[in-house]
């Protein structure tokens, strides 16, 4: 080959990168403008306050400035009761117009929780994070705190769509299959109760999709790796305590590629030589890194939670014993119904439903058909081998939990396992991407989602 023909050669390949750059920094954008877009549309529907606690979540943001956090045995405070009774609870009803009015000290009774706050479980970081965003959004004109707390949410869903897609590129997945997973997440009942609302949740699909981007991280040497993968963990557990999900889901596909890799066919010797190989193992050590930093913060929060604590924790009227049954019941809870979002998708209109059920076959023929169709031992084996482990053994894990954490059980609702549905989507995409005839499907399905979370209406 001449040196004409090499210098060709390397200008074809260097406009071919410049190509998939270009067009990687234009779905961004997209999904970013698709995330604004969401919240442009919906946030000014919400004349009611969110039944997912978004009440004690006000409560929190509205008390950063002064107080910084909430503590356990607490009560909410004036502007969060205030703002509650005036607007009442969406899908539960209003308050009678006097509780607004003229609000006296009996009226504790009426409010939930008999007027003492259960944001305590939860660190000041995201509602700390929400209060500086919020800030500019005030200076365009927006000067309620709470409309332009929900508005925020664009940012955190952005940032998780964006990831997403990005995980997936480095994957070497297609353009159209990652970009429609991205828009998928988008267009999603848990984004639309999550990221248009004041929620801690809205942290959830961000937790899974950098848990994800994580993973790709340690798939190849480099130093600081580990230790930048581990502080991804305990942020995102700061963050909400659910979000240990993606962190185990993230932490288990290292893991199985790790001893995968020490009782390959090509290793030899004894099983103590492949013990230590598998410890020595690079991703082994960054999965147990990840679940360290994870459950390290999330001690020094528990701690520090009862250290500052002003009273006990009030009876929220929804506890019930930990059964079999109920265990059995945790184990199907988030897959497929993570789908489903806050709430039943039917008491909230057809297009919730429309979502749910997009969702809900995406996730399932993602996972189970990555995981039937993946070469054994592949990293898309296992990928979705963690993926469907992490979905079924969560919701007992947690219940159980949450019993020693916090005294009691209760039923879990699907949203608790939201950090899960970017693998989820992403596991679609990597199956998709196995036959390029169906690369659009996955864009087509993130379409008509996001077409359709636009109709909820409230």
């Amino acid at each position: 080959m001449g040196h004409g023909e090499v210098r060709a050669e390397l200008n074809l390949g260097w406009r071919r990168r410049t190509r998939v750059r270009v067009t990687d920094w234009v779905i961004c954008v997209a999904l970013a403008i698709a995330s604004l877009g969401l919240a442009v549309w919906q946030v000014p529907q919400h004349s009611t306050v969110s039944p997912i606690d978004e009440y004690v979540y006000i409560d929190y943001l509205a008390k950063v400035p002064t107080q910084f956090v909430v503590h356990r045995g607490e009560e909410t405070g004036s502007f969060a009761r205030h703002y509650l009774t005036c607007k009442g609870v969406r899908t539960i009803g209003i308050y009678p117009k006097v509780m607004c009015t003229h609000p006296q000290p009996s009226q504790d009774s009426r409010l939930p929780n008999a007027g003492k706050t259960t944001g305590d479980l939860y660190t000041p970081l995201y509602f700390a994070a929400t209060w500086l965003m919020a800030q500019p959004v005030e200076l365009i004109g927006i000067h309620d705190i709470v409309e332009a707390g929900r508005y925020t949410g664009c940012v955190w869903l952005a940032a998780a769509a964006i990831l997403l897609y990005l995980s997936l590129r480095r994957l070497k997945i297609p353009w159209p299959p990652s970009a429609g997973a991205g828009l998928l997440l988008v267009g999603s009942n848990i984004a639309y109760w999550s990221n248009t609302y004041i929620s801690t949740d809205a942290s959830a699909l961000f937790a899974g999709a950098l848990m994800f981007y994580g993973v790709t991280i340690l798939l190849s040497p480099g130093r600081w790796k580990i230790t930048i993968v581990a502080s991804f963990a305990a942020v995102v557990t700061l963050l909400k305590l659910q979000n240990l999900m993606a962190v185990a889901a993230a932490a288990l596909v290292l893991l199985i590629l790790a001893a995968w890799a020490a009782t390959g066919s090509s290793m030899t010797g004894s099983g103590g030589a492949k013990v230590r190989y598998f410890l020595r193992d690079r991703r082994a050590r960054g999965a147990a890194a990840m679940i360290a930093a994870g459950v390290v913060a999330e001690g020094v929060w528990v701690v520090i939670r009862a250290l500052i604590a002003v009273g006990p924790l009030p009876d929220q009227g929804v506890s019930e014993p930990l059964s079999k049954s109920a265990l059995v019941r945790e184990v199907f809870k988030f897959l497929p119904g993570v789908s489903n979002g806050a709430i039943d998708p039917h008491s909230v209109g057809p297009g919730a439903v429309v979502v749910a059920t997009i969702g809900m076959v995406v996730i399932l023929v993602g996972v189970l058909g990555l995981l039937a169709s993946s070469e054994r031992r592949s990293l898309a084996e296992a990928i979705a081998g963690s993926a469907l482990v992490v979905a079924l053994l969560a919701g007992p894990l947690l219940a159980v939990a949450n019993v020693a954490v916090s005294g009691f059980y209760f039923n879990l609702p699907n949203r608790y396992g939201a950090s899960l549905f970017p693998i989820f989507v992403g596991c679609a995409a990597m199956l998709i991407a196995k036959k390029s005839w169906l690369s659009l499907a996955l864009p087509a399905a993130g379409i008509a989602s996001y077409i359709a979370v636009f109709t909820i209406q409230g």
